[in-house]
């Protein structure tokens, strides 16, 4: 029987590659990836799953679904103009398969995406936490960026799909997962300030107050306030948060063993072991 080893929370920023390749191993952003890899590795792993959302390359407006899991034999990215290598890995093409049955007997109506590219989300964090590319992986989609977004309820549940599916796959099998995204984040939109570059953190207290409630294993707290109306007032990438709630259903309310905050940037780096 599958067993669900280790779970990680962490920012995707399509400029990390580069920020880290100016300067240094040393420099914050690139210490915190280090200690998630360093989790990872004593974690073990045979498949990673990574809740994530698409930035409207792998999908667009005509054709973007609520949930879906992608189900190929590899994938390739990043499928954007992030500027860093491109890679390609491996994807448990029969393991998607399970779950995504197995959601769908249980309600969710979870699309199926073949042939696809992953962007930034997927391929920052792998970058820093996998380079050889040796784990295969396993995106699950979420859209946590066109209203109207799903409920927080809606992905909790789902995170608790995936590890029902998961936990009753018949073979061995040591699987982590990834909610990768930002809490408070706004991109060319109207909350940032004239004259500012084209990003900013609109609500860092929103950042901190989930973290507070990461730390201290809230989780009904935090899925109860992360509202639509909420999550969207910390910028118009607030949604992100849905990735990591995703990800709180698949694990259960535990607390972190380490949770790196970067407020300023409305992020942060989190890691739950669980055996």
């Amino acid at each position: 029987m599958a067993e669900i080893v280790a779970g990680f929370g962490m920012p995707h920023n399509p400029g990390s590659p580069a920020l880290v390749l100016r300067d240094g191993p040393q420099c914050e952003t690139a210490r915190f990836y280090a200690e998630m890899a360093k989790e990872l590795t004593a974690a073990a792993p045979d498949a990673l799953i990574v809740f994530t959302d698409d930035h409207f390359n792998t999908f667009f407006l005509d054709n973007f679904p609520t949930f879906a899991i992608g189900i190929a034999g590899a994938t390739g990215g990043p499928n954007d103009q992030t500027p860093m290598p491109h890679y390609k890995v491996p994807v448990p093409g029969a393991l998607a398969t399970h779950i995504r049955t197995s959601a769908i007997a249980r309600g969710f109506d979870v699309a199926l995406v073949q042939d696809f590219a992953v962007d930034h989300a997927v391929m920052v964090p792998l970058h820093f936490l996998t380079p050889g590319m040796n784990i295969p992986v396993l995106p699950i989609f979420i859209n946590c960026l066109a209203p109207p977004l799903p409920t927080a309820q809606r992905c909790f549940a789902l995170g608790q799909a995936v590890r029902d599916a998961v936990t009753s796959w018949p073979q061995p099998l040591r699987i982590a997962a990834i909610g990768s995204g930002s809490f408070s984040l706004e991109i060319g939109g109207p909350k940032i300030p004239i004259g500012n570059r084209a990003a900013c953190t609109p609500d860092p207290q929103w950042s901190q107050h989930v973290q507070d409630l990461l730390h201290a294993a809230r989780i009904d707290d935090l899925v109860a306030e992360a509202t639509t109306a909420r999550m969207l007032r910390a910028g118009n990438i607030g949604g992100e948060l849905l990735n990591w709630i995703a990800l709180l259903g698949l694990i259960g309310a535990r607390k972190p063993v380490t949770i790196l905050p970067q407020h300023d940037h409305g992020q942060a780096f989190a890691a739950w072991r669980l055996n």
